[in-house]
């Protein structure tokens, strides 16, 4: 599986209808990253910009979860070989009529034979040697569903962090604008105009407003950490790049319908079905009398002659000690095949949902962002002007204020949600994660 064409999506100006600087300032396309260590988070200058692809790159070439298969691989192809490895042939070498009585009282009537024995095994052989490499390819593809499922985990881990960035980026506006307001009350209750208590109002929620801002620093802290973890860098500086403000670009529904059938979880089904119908045969193969076939040469001491000696061996009736085995084996197929009509059953209703779920984060993106937030700036404006003059109240004011700062962090929320959900979607339909 090839996630080495993942694309990062630069936005059009055009297509945005933020207003003011502070929605503008959000889609900034390259957003820093900070170092793991040290109380605050600080950008450095020695630090490179990590894209998600070179992100997910970094992982499967170091996770120690995908580690583990190089050996599990290796072993599998060690298993082969000795599948391919029949029994030894087995040397025999008798004396008889010697040291016994009379005219076999000595050696020279002795009878000596030298022979080798050995299976007719090469079916059972065959059998075995493809039975191990149907039973190799399993841990190809528990590899793929591995690599596809800690990619879908480095990428959520890369967007979240972006999220968080933007989210401190909130935090650290929404002070400004308590700084902002607590020094325009503080002018009102200087001059008398309004009460002590809403400047005292006005200090709580800057503190508030401070604390969140810290809080999101250790926050930041912990996923850059998780990040860097997922290819054992626990100390590493760089920047992330990628816009969060678009809509991620879907294909046709009915496509990624089609492209459930090569998930490799449905993969895996297909491949332990193979597995139990290559041990039933093999079963069935080595249930069958297996010939044993003997030759040597004989020498008579007596007249210091030598002749040749030949057998055969073969089982009699018939071996009903594999009969158990190959009705499991059997039994095992029709299971599997059952639980991959199960999964692709639970997949397409997933997959279903999660393409309803990404309509509605859609809509919802499209109503803040051309309604909803639009309206609030402009009622923040006049809000001001409103309060100044004195038509407005502190808390009417403060309420249109934290109003537009909650659809600001719900924008964002629901970005980072169509986001989660297209990776889910890449992820289900087992397809390159991009951004």
């Amino acid at each position: 599986m090839n996630f080495s064409y993942l694309r990062i999506f630069k936005k059009p100006i055009a297509d945005r209808l933020f207003v003011k600087h502070r929605l503008a300032k959000l889609t900034v396309g390259v957003i820093t990253c900070f170092v793991f260590s040290g109380t605050h988070v600080s950008a450095s200058e020695n630090t490179e910009v990590l894209s998600l692809s070179e992100a997910i790159q970094l992982t499967l070439e170091h996770h120690p979860k995908l580690t583990t298969f190089v050996h599990k691989i290796e072993a599998a192809k060690g298993l082969i070989d000795q599948a391919g490895v029949g029994e030894r042939a087995n040397i025999h070498l008798t004396v008889e009529d010697f040291a016994g009585s009379g005219e076999f009282s000595s050696f020279d009537g002795a009878q000596t034979t030298l022979s080798i024995d050995w299976l007719l095994q090469s079916h059972v052989i065959a059998g075995r040697v493809r039975s191990a490499k149907v039973a190799s390819g399993q841990q190809i593809i528990e590899q793929q569903i591995t690599a596809l499922d800690l990619s879908a985990q480095t990428s959520r881990l890369y967007i979240q962090g972006l999220v968080e960035k933007q989210r401190l980026f909130l935090a650290e506006e929404a002070v400004q604008q308590a700084k902002d307001t607590l020094s325009a009350i503080g002018k009102r209750v200087t001059l008398g105009k309004s009460p002590e208590f809403e400047r005292l109002q006005a200090e709580v929620t800057l503190a508030q407003r401070e604390l969140a801002v810290e809080d999101l620093h250790h926050t930041l802290l912990t996923t850059f950490y998780a990040l860097g973890a997922q290819w054992s860098n626990f100390d590493g500086r760089y920047d992330l790049s990628g816009d969060l403000f678009k809509i991620p670009q879907l294909v046709d529904a009915d496509e990624k319908f089609e492209q459930l059938l090569t998930h490799p979880a449905l993969d895996l089904l297909v491949t332990k079905q193979r597995i139990a119908a290559s041990k039933a045969e093999l079963s069935r193969i080595q249930a069958k009398p297996q010939w044993q076939i003997s030759t040597g040469i004989r020498r008579f001491e007596a007249t210091d002659d030598f002749g040749l000696v030949a057998g055969l061996s073969v089982p009699l009736g018939k071996d009903r000690s594999s009969e158990g085995k190959i009705r499991r084996f059997y039994a095992q197929q029709e299971e599997y095949i059952a639980e991959y009509t199960t999964l692709h059953q639970q997949l397409k209703t997933q997959l279903y949902t999660l393409l309803q779920e990404i309509k509605h984060s859609t809509h919802v993106i499209n109503s803040l962002e051309q309604k909803i937030i639009p309206s609030l700036t402009d009622a923040e404006n006049l809000a001001l002007s409103a309060y100044e003059s004195g038509k407005l109240s502190y808390t009417q004011w403060s309420d249109i204020l934290n109003k537009k700062l909650i659809f600001e962090q719900e924008l964002l929320t629901a970005y980072e949600t169509i986001h989660m959900q297209h990776i889910e979607l890449q992820r289900l339909t087992g397809t390159s994660l991009s951004f």
